[in-house]
């Protein structure tokens, strides 16, 4: 069930397929405590796409938590007893017998796979657990299985249970009645075409191969690997597991920016007057479905840093303003608020450390201390029709701006950045989503999450033409964003109105034309988004990178007995994956640190022509994988084994690789 992806504890992207399970042994079978939509035998058939005749049903009773209506939906989440206080008002001891329990059902019989799917169908704001439950009665069929309860004797067992991981704000009080949802809409789920099954659906298309990998060979559709490398314009023997810098378009897409380009020129004036701006209107109407947004709401800019300075220079800073940023947010971007913090003294700046890997809980916590100490709760869980207003804890400062990235660059992990958006709302912050990563790397949805800003590239993930990025606003604050970036023909000053000509201010049109430049980057989005389908589309692509990413990062830590930055929820990992080099030498200062982090990088390239992006970060020496289409776990070994040549390189004291400037 795919809900908004921002919590107060923790949650990671959409991603249509998760391959983490406490076991991978295929005979092994799972029990599952259903307590929701999932006690219902025709829904379970649903989610496993299979007949459930070899499942078990007992009625059962999890004790210490409680269950509850989210917010607008028709399903149930269970919480502890220290959050229902949250949600109550309530000490513990002032809950009730009933209060304190959940009744439910132990599912017994579950596969891997099967456990893979309910994954996925439960979605981000869920955590698996095992945990005690108390069961009665004897197991049944789906068949025998009864709304009513057992009163014989109890019996216990250790089942799985998805318990809500997101904020208690997004729950009811109300207890969620199981009865009800039988009676009033369990028909409905089983049958009907519910988007609620959209992404469970989707993943039983993809297969699972022994390395973890999934939907590297689907039917109908080529085998994603080396065999893909045909589809682009790479040196046969470069080894490119560096997709995250700068992206890489197909040849398709290179050879439709050509056409392009030669029949714009047969008639320019024709096609830059009259066809260009009712072109790019349609490609926003393609482009804004990928993130579940409307064409008015979505503009291209050039890139996701030119988009960052965009809504940066049309906010109208206040003295006592504080923009908030991590301290692993893009070097452009912070020095963005810097520059902002440098034009207007009266703003300042605060800076999160984290500390990574760690959990997106501790993330949010840090964030949630920060806002807490300048500003007051609003009350609001979800944005309104006007832009955010925050009212300071003193009335000389608040918190008006947070930078979140989505996906972090160096390190290249996913942050908590909808929980953080729902913070925002709480705290009456405006959120700017550097989304440079997500767009193709992982499935975003702007409904759902709400933020007030979020710009992603094209050109990286999704294989557009460099450059290129989608600039979404939200309606309730394009009012803010007066003027695009530069100032183009379309502004219409409230004070200097225009004279003599009808020319209402509108959001989208300023973005149509501001200056002269090749625009066939953005006329080409179409032609990517046809070669993504030919090779199997979004859901395919995302979940072979994703699996790949964890595979191939799992593969290097063991192989050279370091870290593989993720936590034990498998929170921070999309399709880049970074692994803790082994026995790098320690920079005594800056200077060596810079001198080394050349060196890797000119070996890399120059000698053994391969890329993957090296880091020092938090004093250890890092690299980040990209995984993509073209890629196979042998890639990685292959870098691993250029990593250990430079490794012993840097200990024989080398540090600078000569090479021939007139490269090509």
């Amino acid at each position: 069930m795919q809900l908004p992806n921002d919590g107060d504890l923790t949650s990671e992207p959409v991603l249509t397929i998760q391959i983490e399970m406490p076991s991978s042994d295929p005979g092994q079978t799972y029990q599952l405590f259903a307590y929701g939509t999932l006690a219902v035998p025709a829904i379970v058939a649903r989610v496993l796409g299979r007949k459930i005749d070899d499942l078990s049903f007992q009625h059962a009773i999890l004790q210490g938590y409680t269950r509850h209506h989210v917010c607008g939906k028709d399903y149930p989440a269970i919480i502890d007893e220290k959050r229902l206080c949250t949600l109550l008002g309530k000490d513990i001891g002032q809950l009730s017998d009933d209060e304190r329990s959940t009744r439910g059902t132990v599912i017994a019989g579950l596969t891997h796979k099967d456990m893979l799917l309910l994954d996925v169908f439960e979605g981000h704001e869920y955590t698996r657990i095992t945990t005690k439950v108390t069961t009665y009665g004897d197991p049944c069929s789906k068949d025998e299985v009864s709304l009513k309860r057992d009163q014989s004797a109890p019996g216990s067992t250790v089942a799985n249970v998805y318990i809500w991981s997101a904020p208690v704000t997004l729950l009811e009080p109300k207890i969620w009645s199981f009865d009800e949802f039988v009676r009033d809409k369990a028909e409905a789920w089983a049958t009907l075409n519910n988007h609620e099954f959209a992404a469970v659906e989707a993943s039983r298309v993809f297969a699972v191969d022994e390395y973890g990998l999934v939907g590297k060979s689907v039917k109908g559709f080529p085998d994603f690997g080396h065999s893909m490398k045909k589809h682009w314009g790479f040196d046969p023997n470069y080894v490119n597991l560096n997709h995250g810098s700068y992206g890489s378009p197909p040849l398709v897409v290179f050879d439709a920016k050509e056409k392009l380009g030669r029949r714009m020129e047969t008639a320019v004036d024709r096609y830059m007057r009259r066809k260009l701006e009712p072109t790019i209107e349609d490609i926003r109407k393609q482009v804004a479905p990928m993130i579940n947004a409307t064409a008015e709401e979505v503009v291209l800019v050039p890139n996701a840093t030119h988009g960052v300075n965009t809504i940066s220079v049309n906010i109208d800073w206040k003295d006592g303003d504080v923009i908030v940023v991590y301290a692993t947010t893009y070097n452009a971007v912070s020095q963005t608020m810097k520059c902002v913090c440098d034009r207007n003294p009266g703003v300042k700046l605060e800076i999160i450390l984290v500390d990574l890997p760690c959990y997106h809980s501790e993330i949010v916590e840090k964030t949630e201390a920060v806002f807490a100490k300048y500003n007051k709760p609003t009350g609001n869980t979800r944005g309104g029709s006007e832009p955010a207003v925050a009212t300071g804890v003193s009335a000389k400062e608040r918190v008006r701006l947070v930078v979140v990235d989505s996906i972090s660059s160096m390190p290249g992990v996913v942050y908590p950045w909808q929980q953080v958006t729902q913070l925002c709302h709480q705290y009456g912050v405006l959120s700017l989503v550097d989304a440079a990563h997500s767009i193709g790397q992982h499935h975003v949805d702007m409904k759902e999450a709400d933020p007030d800003f979020f710009i992603s590239n094209c050109h990286k993930w999704l294989m557009t033409f460099r450059g290129g990025a989608l600039m979404f606003v939200a309606r309730r604050n394009q009012r803010l964003i007066r003027s695009s970036f530069p100032t183009g023909h379309y502004y219409e000053s409230e004070r200097y109105p225009t004279v003599d000509v009808t020319h209402p201010w509108a959001f989208a049109p300023q973005f149509s034309w501001n200056g002269t430049a090749d625009f066939t980057s953005y006329l080409t989005i179409p032609d990517t988004l046809k070669f993504r389908e030919s090779i199997g589309g979004e859901d395919r692509i995302i979940a072979y990178n994703h699996s790949l990413a964890v595979a191939g990062g799992k593969r290097l830590a063991k192989r050279w007995g370091t870290r593989f930055m993720d936590n034990d929820k498998g929170e921070l990992t999309a399709c880049m994956a970074n692994v803790e080099l082994p026995d790098f030498p320690k920079p005594a200062d800056g200077n060596e640190r810079a001198k080394i982090h050349r060196f890797i990088e000119d070996a890399l390239l120059f000698d053994y022509n391969a890329f993957a992006a090296p880091m020092y970060y938090n004093n250890t020496w890092w690299a980040r994988f990209s995984a993509q289409v073209w890629v196979e776990l042998e890639d990685f070994d292959y870098l691993a084994e250029c990593f250990e040549k430079i490794r012993m390189r840097l200990k024989a004291g080398e540090r600078v690789v000569p090479f021939d400037t007139n490269f090509e």
